[in-house]
């Protein structure tokens, strides 16, 4: 969807996404609901902003894919404690649970 824009996704998105406040939720919810968790697998992690936030701010390790190999060059560029690969989300195998 987005094969043709990832270079210009985080400027379009961040003019109305709060990116701080939704990674904030999903710690929260994590620690309510999974309070041991600390590994996550963003699934359709687009550029990285969630991950590199729920890593920097929240203190999980975060590994991601995305479709879109743009995005995911993108992600392991803001967040390069993470692993970032290209993958469809209805059939990926990352050899590790």
């Amino acid at each position: 969807m987005f094969n043709q824009s990832t270079e210009l996704y985080d400027l379009i998105y961040s003019k109305f996404k709060d990116y701080p406040a939704e990674a904030g939720q999903m710690a929260e919810l994590l620690q309510a609901r999974c309070p041991d968790a600390r590994r996550l697998l963003d699934v359709g992690c687009g550029s990285g902003r969630h991950a590199a936030l729920l890593t920097k701010e929240h203190g999980y390790e975060v590994d991601g894919i995305d479709i879109e190999a743009g995005f995911v060059k993108i992600a392991g560029k803001r967040c390069p404690e993470g692993d970032f690969v290209q993958a469809d989300m209805a059939d990926f195998d990352l050899s590790r649970t």
